[in-house]
């Protein structure tokens, strides 16, 4: 795991309670991507408060996920 968003991936499987190992090891982005909308769509997390960055607003999990990785958290794959 690499790239810009690697440590905010990071921090929020760790924040949505996903194991250490959360990545299985060897992973690409989509993989890490679909562990974090399950974990956030299952708990139902979607409007509850993530954190809060410097200067910015406070941002629900949707958004955050929104924003990471440039999709809609709800789309009909995740229901599957």
């Amino acid at each position: 795991m690499n790239g810009p968003n690697a440590v905010v991936e990071a921090w929020m499987a760790h924040k949505l309670g996903l194991p250490p190992s959360w990545d299985g090891g060897i992973t690409t982005r989509e993989e890490r991507r679909e562990r974090i909308r399950r974990a956030i769509v299952n708990t139902g997390r979607e409007s509850a408060i993530a954190g809060k960055r410097p200067g910015q607003p406070c941002e629900t999990w949707q958004a955050l996920f929104e924003r990471v990785y440039r999709q809609p958290l709800t789309t009909t794959e995740s229901t599957t």
